[in-house]
This record gives C-alpha cells, sequence and structure tokens, in this order.
C-alpha cells in the first residue's frame, strides 16, 4: 500500500466522521477535504478546485433557483387549498392525496421547497380534524424522497452520480431512466405508510403549549411593577431591572393596552405587568427586590401568543443554514423585523442555557415573537430559516403562477426529449425566472445553498483522490474478497445496504460521491456493467429514513414535529430494509450485469 493510498484513506476516513459528528458544517469539512489533499500533493491545486467547475455543481444550482421560482410564484397554492379540504372531508383520502401530490411534485422540483410548503398545511388540517400533526409529517417526508428517486432531476444525488457516470465515460442517465424503478420503490413506499407506517406513528393528541413546550418559564416571566417599585416613573432605559440586572424588557401591559418593544424614553408606571427575558438567577433576584412582584408566564392564564397583536413563529434552522454555530446574540432579530426570541428546542432535546449562549445547529426549532406587519420581512430575511406555522404571508399571483410552472415544464420537455443538456435547460429557466423578475438576482443567489455546493466541490474533490491514488481499487478489491464468491447480486445488495448505512449518518452527496469510484473499480475487477451499481448508490442515497439527519426533510419535519430518533428508526428502518430488497431483486433486472 503506497503512501499517498494511506493519506488518502485517513482524509477520507476523517470526513467520515467530520461528516456524520458535524464538529463543524459540512461546507467547512468539504474545504479541509480539499485543503488536505492539495497540501499532502494528492491532488495539485487545479485538481482539487476542479470540483467547482463540474457540470452536476452548475446543474443542482440552477435547481435550486427553479425550485424557488415555484415556492415565490405560489405556484402550488391552489393545490395546497384543495388538500386542506380534502383532508377535514375524509381523513385517508387527504393522506392519499397528500402523499401523491408530494411524490409527484418532488419529481420535478427540490424536496426542500415542497416540503415546506405542505408543512404547516399538514399542520393546520391536522388541528383541524383533531389528530396530532406526527400522524403525518415523517410521511411528508418520505413521499418526497419515493418521488426524488422517480426523475434524474428529483434530487440532486441523481444529478450528481448522473454526471460522475458522465465523466468517466460511462454516458448520464436519461431523464426517465430511473423512473421504473422508482415507481416500484414509490408504490411500495405508499403502500407501507398507509397499512402499516401511520399507524405506528404517535397520536399526541394533547398538544403541548407554547409555554410548556419550551420551558419558556425557565427565563421568560412577567414582573408587576407595585408601589415602591424603584422603576416607577423613571425611562426604560434607566430602570434598574435593565442597568442593574441587564434583563431586557420586551412587552408592557398596561390596562387593556399592550407596548411590544416599547422605547427607551417609555416610562414606567405602577401596575405596569412587564414581559421579560433573561438570566435564570437574575430573574430570580428579583424576588428580593421591593415593589417587584413575579407572575411567570405558566401561571397567566392568557398564553403569550394572544397577548396584543404578538404572532407567534415557530421556525427551523435549515441543515444548509449559515445560522448553523451562530448563537442567538449574534442574531439580530429584533433590529431586522422586530421579533423576540422566545425559546428553543435542540435536536437533541430541551435546551437549559442562557437565551443569548444558545448555539444554534441544524434541526434546532425556535420560537419568536413579532407583530404582524414584520411576519413579510422575516420571510424575506431570514431564508435559512424554516418558518413552520401559518403565516399571512403569501406571494400568490396567477401570472407569475403561470410563468414559473410553465418554465419548469419547458426544462422537463427541453432536457426530456434531448433538444438541451439539462444543465443548459436548467440554466435557460433560470434565466427566465430572473428576467420575468419572479426571481430576482438577490432571490437567486439566496436560494442556492451554497453549503451543498461547498459539499459537492470538495466531495467531488475526494473522489478524484480515491481514483487517483488507487485507493478506490483497493478498497473495491476488498468488498470482492467478502461478497465476490456469492455472485454480482450479492456483492451489489452489500454495495446498496453500505451506501445506506453511510446515508443515515452523513451527506447523501457525500455518500455518492465518496462510493461512485470505488464501486465503478468494484465492477471493473469484477468484469461486469457499472451502472447497476451507481443506480444502488443512487437510489439508497436518495432513500434515507432510519435517522432525521440522513436527509434534509427528515430535518425539518422532526423539528416540526417535535419527533424523537427513536420515531424515526421505527417507521423508517423497516421501509428502508424493505427497499434493500426490493433494490436487491430489481436493480439486476432493470439494469444488468
Amino acid at each position: 500500500m503506497s503512501a499517498d493510498i494511506i493519506i488518502t484513506l485517513i482524509i477520507l476516513t476523517g470526513a467520515i466522521i467530520l461528516f456524520a459528528t458535524e464538529v463543524v458544517s459540512v461546507d467547512v469539512t468539504a474545504m479541509l477535504i480539499i485543503g488536505s489533499l492539495v497540501i499532502t500533493g494528492i491532488l495539485s491545486p487545479q485538481e482539487g478546485i476542479a470540483g467547482f467547475a463540474n457540470t452536476a455543481v452548475v446543474t443542482v444550482a440552477s435547481m435550486f433557483v427553479l425550485s424557488a421560482g415555484i415556492e415565490k410564484s405560489g405556484a402550488l397554492n391552489p393545490i395546497t387549498a384543495f388538500l386542506e379540504k380534502l383532508f377535514l372531508r375524509n381523513f385517508w383520502l387527504g393522506v392519499i392525496c397528500m402523499l401523491l401530490s408530494v411524490a409527484f411534485l418532488s419529481a420535478f422540483i427540490n424536496n426542500t421547497p415542497v416540503v415546506a410548503l405542505f408543512i404547516p398545511v399538514v399542520i393546520s388540517c391536522a388541528k383541524a380534524i383533531k389528530i396530532s400533526p406526527e400522524k403525518l409529517l415523517i410521511p411528508l417526508s418520505f413521499a418526497s424522497m419515493f418521488g426524488g428517486v422517480c426523475t434524474l432531476i428529483g434530487t440532486s444525488t441523481n444529478i450528481l452520480v448522473s454526471d460522475y457516470a458522465a465523466s468517466v465515460g460511462l454516458g448520464a442517465f436519461t431523464m426517465y431512466e430511473m423512473t421504473e424503478l422508482g415507481l416500484i420503490f414509490l408504490v411500495s413506499g405508499l403502500v407501507y405508510l398507509l397499512v402499516i407506517g401511520i399507524r405506528q406513528l404517535p397520536d399526541k393528541t394533547a398538544v403541548q403549549k407554547y409555554e410548556e413546550k419550551y420551558h419558556l418559564g425557565d427565563y421568560i416571566t412577567n414582573v408587576v411593577l407595585q408601589k415602591g417599585a424603584s422603576s416607577i416613573g423613571k425611562p426604560l432605559n434607566k430602570s434598574s431591572l435593565i442597568t442593574e440586572l441587564g434583563l431586557e424588557i420586551f412587552q408592557v401591559r398596561r390596562g387593556n393596552s399592550r407596548y411590544f418593544l416599547p422605547p427607551n424614553d417609555f416610562i414606567l408606571e405602577e401596575n405596569d405587568i412587564l414581559k421579560i427575558k433573561g438570566n435564570v438567577d437574575k430573574i430570580r433576584k428579583l424576588k428580593n427586590r421591593t415593589g417587584i412582584v413575579i407572575q411567570p408566564v405558566l401561571n397567566k392564564e392568557q398564553p403569550v401568543s394572544l397577548t396584543g397583536n404578538l404572532i407567534l413563529h415557530e421556525v427551523v434552522v435549515l441543515p444548509s443554514s449559515d445560522l448553523s454555530g451562530v448563537t442567538v446574540r449574534d442574531i439580530d432579530f429584533e433590529e431586522s423585523f422586530g421579533a423576540v426570541f422566545l425559546g428553543a428546542r435542540s435536536r437533541k432535546g430541551l435546551h437549559n442555557k442562557l437565551i443569548g449562549d444558545w448555539k444554534l445547529a441544524s434541526g434546532d426549532c425556535m420560537l419568536l415573537a413579532s407583530t404582524k406587519d414584520k411576519t413579510k420581512t422575516m420571510h424575506k430575511y431570514f431564508p435559512d430559516l424554516f418558518i413552520i406555522n401559518h403565516t399571512d404571508y403569501s406571494d400568490f399571483t396567477p401570472k407569475n403562477a403561470l410563468i414559473a410552472s410553465a418554465t419548469i415544464v419547458s426544462v422537463i420537455l427541453l432536457a426530456s426529449l434531448g433538444i438541451f443538456p439539462i444543465i443548459t435547460a436548467a440554466f435557460l429557466g433560470c434565466l427566465v425566472l430572473v428576467l420575468t423578475r419572479i426571481v430576482s438576482p438577490e432571490d437567486a443567489y439566496k436560494s442556492v445553498s451554497w453549503k451543498v455546493i461547498m459539499l459537492l466541490a470538495g466531495s467531488l474533490s475526494l473522489g478524484a483522490a480515491l481514483e487517483k491514488t488507487g485507493a478506490a481499487q483497493l478498497l473495491a478489491n476488498e468488498i470482492v474478497y467478502i461478497g465476490g464468491n456469492f455472485g454480482p447480486t450479492v456483492v451489489l445488495s452489500v454495495v446498496y445496504l453500505i451506501a445506506t448505512l453511510l446515508t443515515s449518518a452523513m451527506a447523501n452527496n457525500a455518500t455518492v460521491v465518496l462510493l461512485a469510484p470505488i464501486v465503478i473499480s468494484l465492477a471493473g475487477t469484477m468484469g461486469i456493467s457499472p451502472k447497476p451499481f451507481l443506480m444502488a448508490i443512487t437510489f439508497a442515497a436518495s432513500a434515507s429514513f432510519m435517522t432525521p439527519i440522513g436527509y434534509q426533510t427528515n430535518t425539518m419535519v422532526y423539528a416540526a414535529g417535535n419527533y424523537t430518533f427513536r420515531d424515526f428508526f421505527r417507521i423508517g428502518a423497516p421501509l428502508n430494509l424493505l427497499f434493500w430488497i426490493i433494490a436487491s431483486l430489481m436493480i439486476p433486472i432493470l439494469f444488468p450485469f
């Protein structure tokens, strides 16, 4: 084993650990991969950054913009409105139509905006028919993955493997080459969800109040100023609550009037009820202050969400968000759109740190409060925060919806008929959306998940290193040694299982880029076609059901539905097992060795 192979395998192992643990964000890991490969001389500088010029990267970026055009135009709003009515009429009919709609749309649009659009619909419908949203949110995410494996443009993973196959002379996938097996997965997955999956999901019909769900009473409380309080008659910024204790006063209730985010010169009066937030120990010290009476939020009959004209926004930090790793005090919610951070839950459970010290991570769910007129601003300036609950914000106009729909249909037709390569068709579609002002240039830039782009570039560099040094061939030989005596079908089954397990712990795009050169070497060693193996890793990486971190849509519904890892494993593991069996039996038939 050469020194180059050893170094490459060490970098590979380190990359897998970093991707799985998220000690640093995935884009930083991707840059570390490129830097390590270039510094050690495994790749030249030109080879190290070649991933950024890969056609798959440009195509994936273009698909993000196209999906943003559909989302911003409100083209799917009529579908969601129809589903709301259908759910109210019949639960199971609503479920079937919802799953089919999501699967169909996800075959041609990026999964993330589709799921983002349907989450508030599902939550609203669940409340209307008095069932727990947990019954529907995991099926929503899974249905988007079922649809994503039906066409070339269904997920970025499909595009990535197709481009890799073309780059090594195997030919790119056609638009509907995956459709036959994708439909088998789709039907099997839907039957599983309807017969078994949905029935096994929790039904927490007693919906928690926000105060209980976020433990707001720990660090948000109401303070009543009674006779003798030193703050009476003083402007807000001169109150000892602020100057001595460092507490934040974000609402004052005076009689029947409520003042949200009062100005610094607001004069406090006797019997004012202040809603404050801050250090728990400092809040406790209020007990010893003259004229101060503490009334915890949990003891109030009227919940936070109904005070004044406030609207509560339950938001999720997306996996691709730039906010991952940033503390709350570094995000200027109040300055940007007058919102107040009230509480948060991490994907590992309730967080007990102080509000300002909270370091956000992908999948964290936060509770923000803002005035009604600031809702639209929140959507505009914080695209990294996915808003779960319904708001009054909507950009739907028939003209824009028609243009956006026609554009995506045109892209699909141009690529399907072979008139243009998918990269050309997608890029032209982006230009149409920008020129017609459906998507502004700023929105186009914001819609692209640059973490995914960095991830693709870094992973492609590592894939190139595996191939260049012979490490891919070495790993392929080990797989052949383990299962080669049992024939190619068993080896393919092993490859699918490896891809499934890796995708459950790390980014699916990284999984396929790392495995693609290995399975091509594997096929060469066995003297058979690599196409079945490429299809195996493509389907396995796009169908990750066992964990909430295996796929971005899983992370979104994980926070929105207040699920546990156990919920995903209980429902997802049998589905992954089912797909593994189907893939092992059907791939050799549909894509012969």
